[in-house]
């Protein structure tokens, strides 16, 4: 008998319970917890699947007892890794190349703008000299970022020699790219991608930007479903970034754009993963569609059941996240005292201590809301921010 093995850094996958008609053995190896972690047939905890390095070879070991039917991951970081063990044991999915070009941004930004999509002027750094000549001939302000990163993690906006100055004075990362920096309204595509077919696509518009963690202010989106020109032309956009990047038979992808005052749009990032934060769950509320659960059973071979889709005119969702700050926590609502309150997760328990966040999904709470269009759902999400900020209380 076969197994179908797993890569798990999160505890909302229950992978097992989504693919019931599986009968081949199920082999986890994962760096948390999971509810239904005993009904696996082999399980592989680690403390961190980014520095284990035996993962490979106990798979191999037990490949010859049960050969590897498919290799199944959901996080940016083991896209690459997944790839590779797909073409050691020559199975479907996405292979090395296409993984890598979804990872590594000035490929992807290399491979669009052959195909014809615009993307902001930008540089792959191998020495501080590259960051000079990219300043002298496109100026600031400008954005720096690792090739590969994820999250907004180590990512810096520089508006002057200055910053740059006090920016590279702590020394030059390594793996990092320039890129001009634009201004405009940044919006998200999610969906999912099956033998080139798109399945499903939705639109959704930012509420702050992925980088206003910096500044500790909230972030979340709506879920577009009134501006029809708007979503179609979203969507086509996607589909062409898609198309313009290595084809892989499943693609689950979270898509970013920017829209210009002079309305133009430009291609920001694509992964080919499922958007983080909350995105799957106001998906969820707004169309009845899970897209964890059905990018899971796409990679394993199975169905994406998508039949239930509902019809969201006149019905949509989003969701807000709330960063962290600095001190103890000392109160946080119990609960969300408005009825279009889909979901409300308290991250941090009273009597903890915060120290800010990391990344774009770092939060402390976050949310998920429904409106009847995404003007109704981007006014509650900054009700429910203030809200919040007004019922917690941070001991420094």
């Amino acid at each position: 008998m076969g197994q179908i093995v797993f890569l798990n850094r999160s505890k909302s996958f229950p992978y097992k319970s989504w693919v019931p008609e599986i009968t081949e053995k199920l082999t986890l190896f994962t760096q948390v917890d999971i509810p239904e972690e005993d009904g696996y047939d082999f399980v592989f905890k680690r403390e961190a699947l980014d520095r284990d390095a035996l993962m490979e070879w106990e798979l191999i070991g037990l490949s010859e007892r049960h050969p590897v039917k498919a290799v199944v991951c959901h996080s940016e970081y083991d896209l690459l890794r997944a790839a590779k063990l797909r073409e050691y044991f020559r199975l479907p999915g996405q292979n090395a190349k296409s993984a890598l070009a979804y990872r590594n941004k000035t490929i992807m930004k290399e491979r669009a703008r052959e195909a014809g999509i615009e993307v902001a002027h930008f540089k792959e750094i191998a020495t501080p000299a590259d960051i000079a000549a990219f300043v002298r001939e496109q100026g600031y302000p400008v954005v720096i970022k690792p090739v590969d990163g994820g999250g907004s993690r180590h990512t810096a906006v520089l508006r002057s020699s200055d910053e740059m100055r006090s920016f590279l004075e702590s020394g030059m990362p390594q793996g990092m790219m320039i890129e001009s920096f634009v201004e405009g309204e940044m919006y998200h595509v999610d969906g999912l991608m099956h033998r080139g077919e798109l399945l499903f696509a939705s639109v959704s518009r930012y509420v702050n930007g992925c980088l206003s963690f910096h500044s500790g202010t909230s972030l979340g989106s709506a879920i577009l479903n009134s501006d029809t020109a708007l979503i179609s032309r979203l969507q086509s956009e996607a589909e062409r970034t898609l198309r313009a990047l290595p084809a892989a038979p499943v693609i689950a992808f979270h898509a970013e754009y920017f829209l210009t005052k002079d309305n133009r749009l430009l291609l920001c990032e694509i992964a080919s993963r499922t958007g983080g934060a909350r995105v799957v769950d106001a998906n969820e509320a707004a169309f009845g569609i899970h897209l964890n659960r059905e990018w899971i059973r796409l990679q394993c071979g199975l169905r994406a059941e998508l039949g239930n889709l509902r019809d969201h005119r006149g019905r949509t969702a989003g969701w807000l996240i709330v960063p962290p700050g600095e001190g103890i926590l000392r109160s946080i609502p119990a609960a969300a005292p408005f009825e279009w309150v889909v979901s409300y997760v308290p991250a941090l328990r009273e009597g903890e201590r915060m120290t800010g966040a990391v990344s774009s999904v770092d939060h402390m709470a976050s949310f998920v809301v429904e409106g009847a269009d995404e003007q109704e759902v981007e006014a509650r999400i900054k009700e429910l921010d203030q809200w919040f900020r007004g019922q917690i209380r941070v001991e420094a």
